[in-house]
């Protein structure tokens, strides 16, 4: 064989090992995108409040079945009935109504309401 020819088969070898798999690649589906993460489930809890930690932004309360729930509040939660987060220190033993949402562990309240003890 002239140097020629083996010079056409060496490309013809070459094209084929590497266009025909890059050409294999393109075709593939695509992967299917990831499922969506849940959104936060929103809920309502009552009871008393029973202690608030104004650094930490956290508040317990026991609600009528002795259950202890802890929940996390921010700067957008709506507080009502006290002034100020730290209105609610001084308020622990009032009735608390908590809306809240739960993203995996974490409840986060959207809206506190108290109700003054008499």
């Amino acid at each position: 064989m002239n140097s020629r020819v083996k010079g056409f088969i060496a490309a013809a070898a070459l094209v084929s090992f590497v266009g025909v798999p890059l050409t294999a690649n393109a075709q593939a589906p695509a992967p299917a995108p990831a499922p969506a993460q849940q959104a936060p489930q929103a809920a309502t809890a009552q009871g008393e409040l029973t202690s608030v930690d104004v650094a930490a932004k956290t508040l317990a309360v026991k609600s009528a079945d002795g259950r202890a729930m802890q929940f996390s509040f921010n700067d957008e939660t709506k507080i009502t009935g006290a002034n100020s987060p730290a209105g609610l220190a001084t308020m622990e033993g009032s009735q608390v109504t908590v809306r809240y949402t739960t993203k995996g562990s974490v409840q986060t309240a959207t809206e506190i309401q108290i109700t003054p003890r008499k």
